[in-house]
C-alpha cells in the first residue's frame, strides 16, 4: 500500500514527507493505523547524529494506533483494537528476558537497532530500495507494520493522544 511517511536522511537535516510502499504484515506482524505519536529525546538524538541508524529512516517510536490486519499465527490483537506500540518488546525467552533483563532481549534487540523486522528485512520501501523502522515501529507515518509483541491491546476510551506516550515517555 502506498503511504505518506516522515523520513531521515541525515543529522541536522530536517524530515522529508514523502510517498512510500508499505508491505502487508508477515507472519507474526500487525499493521497498524497511526492515530498518535509523541516525539522524544531518542528521536532528537537521531537528528542530532548522537543515535547512528541506518538510513533513510521512518522515525517515531513512541506511537498508538488501531490494528487494520494481522499476519498469520497473530494471537494477541485483532482488526479493530486499539494498541500502544512498544519499542522495547521481549520474546520472555532468551537468557536475558529469563533473567529479569527483558530490555535486553536477544530476540528483539538487533533487529530494532538494526532497522529491520525480525527476518531481517523491512516492510517500507521507496522505488524499491529499504527504508528502515527507527525502534521496530515507524510511528512518523500514516500506517506501519509492526510485530506483534509491540502492540500493548488498550481499551478503546484510552485517549490514542495518552496511549501514544504509554509506550516510551510514561514507561
Amino acid at each position: 500500500m502506498k503511504i505518506q511517511a516522515a523520513v531521515f536522511y541525515e543529522p541536522h537535516r530536517p524530515f522529508e514527507i514523502e510517498p512510500l510502499d508499505l508491505d502487508e504484515p508477515r507472519d507474526g506482524e500487525v499493521l497498524i493505523k497511526v492515530a498518535a505519536a509523541g516525539v522524544c529525546h531518542s528521536d532528537w538524538h537521531l537528528m542530532t547524529g548522537a543515535t547512528k541508524h541506518p538510513v533513510p529512516v521512518v522515525p517515531g517510536h513512541e506511537g498508538a494506533g488501531i490494528v487494520e490486519a494481522v499476519g498469520k499465527g497473530v494471537t494477541r490483537v485483532k482488526p479493530g483494537d486499539h494498541v500502544a506500540l512498544n519499542w522495547a518488546p521481549n520474546c520472555g525467552t532468551c537468557f536475558y528476558c529469563l533473567n529479569d533483563r527483558p530490555s535486553l532481549c536477544a530476540t528483539y534487540v538487533g533487529p530494532i537497532w538494526a532497522g529491520t523486522m525480525l527476518d531481517g528485512t523491512t516492510r517500507l520501501t521507496r522505488n524499491g530500495q529499504p527504508v528502515y523502522h527507527f525502534s521496530a515501529l515507524a510511528c512518523f507515518a500514516e500506517y506501519t507494520v509492526v510485530p506483534e509483541q509491540c502492540c500493548v491491546p488498550l481499551n478503546n476510551e484510552v485517549p490514542m493522544t495518552v496511549a501514544a506516550l504509554i509506550g516510551c515517555a510514561v514507561t
